[in-house]
């Protein structure tokens, strides 16, 4: 195209740059743009955003705000787009403080509006560092203003608010939403959900699923295996399984993380049978069986002495080129301690070593306390 005359216009460049970015090929759009310039194209507000949104992907901020000065330099005026491209670069790069000084340079400059996109970026940047006060100052200045939040943004907050154990502000807020006629999802309940469990409030936890089940909003995987790891916390293996049975129902199939609490569940009660029984349900569902899966099993078995099945699973993972990491060699260490073998325990202190898993403080707190007993 370059070697076309007259040259193409830069309206069509920009369209080739905005596909070739799309594609995640930043390095390449840079490399065009350039060779944009080379040849004499001019380039305009859309195609020096782009160029931002590149250098924003491949953390180079400082050439980000390199190409921000040229818009002033030739007069250009950003948009919207420009802003929520900058805003979130330094989102990308965890520089919260940047990111709100760009927005606050939009609002002060008064020609370009942040929309909800803005808004909801930033918001997320602040849920992201913990800092709950400035989302929620954030989206009291979008009632309050044109920019009326959306389920996005109440969204982000409400998971933030779960994720730090600060539910009843999160129902509140739910609350709130609900009064501004914005509609919760899947996504909104499976937070609120998840912010009880991580306060042993199942019971609550239950009527949120009933709740989003008669708004017809229906529980996702992850809704479903929140639930069941809270039950199983709770010692209540037939709810679980109840719960599981639920899934099954409803063509929501569990996945790793739901049989996984399960199996944990069992093997907290002794009832190492049923949480085999589980392990080789999600072998021959083609489940992909990780790390946790195995250390829950095998501590599992440790906690009712049967070292060998324990050890049988050890090997089991290394065929399958599962490397055991330090928690794992810690249970059977401890597994060993107890039953009064520390030669079997220091062989595994030594293996986990030569398998790059270093000890931690529990590793020598284990075998401190075995030498001592023994």
């Amino acid at each position: 195209m370059l070697q076309m005359r007259p040259l193409p216009s830069v309206v069509r460049f920009t369209k080739i740059l905005g596909k070739v970015a799309k594609l995640k090929h930043y390095s390449a759009v840079i490399s065009l743009y350039n060779q944009m310039g080379v040849s004499r194209i001019g380039h305009d507000v859309c195609t020096l955003t782009i160029l931002i949104n590149c250098y924003c992907h491949l953390n180079q901020m400082g050439l980000s705000l390199s190409v921000w000065g040229k818009f002033f330099k030739l007069g250009l005026e950003p948009n919207v787009f420009t802003f929520n491209t900058l805003i979130n670069g330094f989102l990308l790069e965890n520089r919260v403080v940047q990111a709100a000084g760009i927005f606050n340079k939009m609002i002060a400059g008064g020609n370009c509006q942040p929309n909800v996109v803005t808004y909801g970026t930033l918001v997320k940047g602040f849920c992201m560092k913990g800092n709950n006060r400035a989302a929620i100052q954030l989206l009291k200045k979008m009632e309050e203003g044109a920019c009326k939040p959306d389920l996005v943004v109440y969204n982000t907050i409400i998971d933030s608010l779960c994720k730090d154990t600060l539910v009843d502000d999160a129902l509140n807020l739910f609350s709130e939403m609900m009064c501004k006629g914005v509609a919760p999802n899947v996504i909104t309940y499976t937070s609120l959900i998840h912010g009880v469990c991580k306060l042993g409030g199942w019971k609550e936890a239950i009527r949120l699923l009933n709740e989003m089940v008669s708004k017809n909003i229906y529980p996702n995987v992850r809704t479903f295996s929140v639930l069941v790891d809270t039950l199983c916390k709770e010692g209540m293996a037939v709810e679980a399984e109840g719960v599981v049975e639920m899934m099954i129902e409803r063509d929501i199939q569990p996945d790793t993380v739901t049989y996984s609490s399960l199996m944990d569940c069992f093997c907290l009660r002794g009832e190492t049978g049923k949480a085999k029984k589980i392990f080789g349900l999600m072998l021959s569902k083609g489940l992909m069986v990780n790390v946790v899966s195995y250390s829950t099993l095998i501590n599992g078995y440790c906690k009712r002495k049967m070292m060998d099945e324990a050890m049988m699973l050890l090997r089991e993972m290394s065929r399958k080129g599962l490397v055991p990491n330090t928690v794992t060699y810690n249970i059977l260490v401890d597994g060993y301690c107890k039953v009064g073998k520390l030669g079997d325990a220091q062989k595994l202190f030594s293996e986990m070593q030569a398998y790059g898993q270093l000890p931690d403080v529990q590793t020598y707190a284990i075998l401190l306390d075995g030498l001592c007993k023994n």
